[in-house]
């Protein structure tokens, strides 16, 4: 425990990240950080870093159960298996009516929601959902 508490620091705790993570819309990191910051603070006992952790989770929910493709939003979803398909981005517009400009949009929303630098990350988490869809991930 005393080894956790240089960490719980007033002003820099370790819910800041997981803050960060939330106001850059980087959902799934930010509840990775907001869990991580939770299992220090409750070691270090360090109740109201728990509470803020508690706070954060419950915003990244919204009050509801995370969606399966969470962080991102349907449409985004969509884009997101298209890509995996491998289609461009003037493929994926003409097939969801959309301008190209928007689809180069929704995959940058993407890359940085996932935290991802390439469209193969893009496609590798949509197997990855996919498996997990099914049953065998």
């Amino acid at each position: 425990m005393g080894g956790a508490a240089p960490l719980l620091g007033e002003h820099l705790g370790p819910a800041r990240p997981a803050r960060c993570a939330l106001k850059a819309r980087r959902l799934a990191e930010g509840a990775t950080l907001a869990r991580d910051a939770r299992a220090v603070a409750v070691q270090a006992t360090a109740h109201s870093i728990v509470a803020e952790a508690d706070r954060l989770l419950a915003t990244i929910a919204g009050g509801r159960p995370e969606a399966p493709w969470s962080p991102l939003t349907t449409r985004e979803l969509e884009v997101a298996r298209l890509v995996a398909a491998g289609n461009t981005n003037r493929e994926i517009a003409a097939e969801l009516f959309l301008s190209p400009k928007t689809v180069s949009a929704h995959v940058e929303h993407i890359l940085t929601k996932l935290g991802a630098a390439r469209r193969t990350e893009i496609a590798a988490w949509v197997t990855t959902l996919s498996r997990r869809a099914r049953g065998s991930g």
